[in-house]
């Protein structure tokens, strides 16, 4: 073979073999080191107020709403068509319905239930508040009704 030949099919092969060794050094997931972890936060067929919820007629719609509540607002007092879960991502809240009082920080979740009557939510820590809310409810129904 002339000296030609042997440096052309050299050239074929190192890029190919450089995509080989590069390949090598990527890293690679380990099965069993890899896996889905589900930690239950919630789970009840009652509201905060120990009432069940129930599901509505109609057309089904799920919502996830990011609600964000500045230091010191209180909301007007009022009450959820649908029930819902709450997760407090950021800050301290105060729940209070009738005599009825609730705190929650960072971290806590609880069930509103649409059988739970009025109340209403106020920020009492030192930075907004953030809350992730799951509602189950239907097509063109209100998240809240002022009262």
């Amino acid at each position: 073979m002339s000296e030609n030949k042997y440096l052309m099919k050299l050239k074929n092969i190192i890029p190919i073999g450089l995509l080989f060794i590069g390949f090598l050094s990527l890293p690679q997931s380990s099965p069993a080191k890899d896996k889905v972890e589900v930690i239950p936060i919630i789970q009840s067929s009652k509201g905060l107020s120990g009432k069940k919820f129930n599901y509505l007629d109609g057309k089904p719609e799920l919502r996830l709403l990011k609600v964000k509540i500045p230091v010191g607002l209180k909301t007007p007092i009022h009450t959820h068509p649908s029930p819902m879960l709450i997760h407090v991502t950021r800050g301290r809240l105060k729940h209070v319905r009738g005599e009825e009082i609730n705190f929650f920080k960072a971290g806590d979740a609880f069930i509103e239930s649409n059988n739970g009557g009025a109340h209403y939510v106020e920020n009492v820590g030192k930075k907004q508040a953030i809350l992730h809310v799951g509602v189950v409810s239907v097509v063109g129904m209100p998240t809240a009704i002022n009262k």
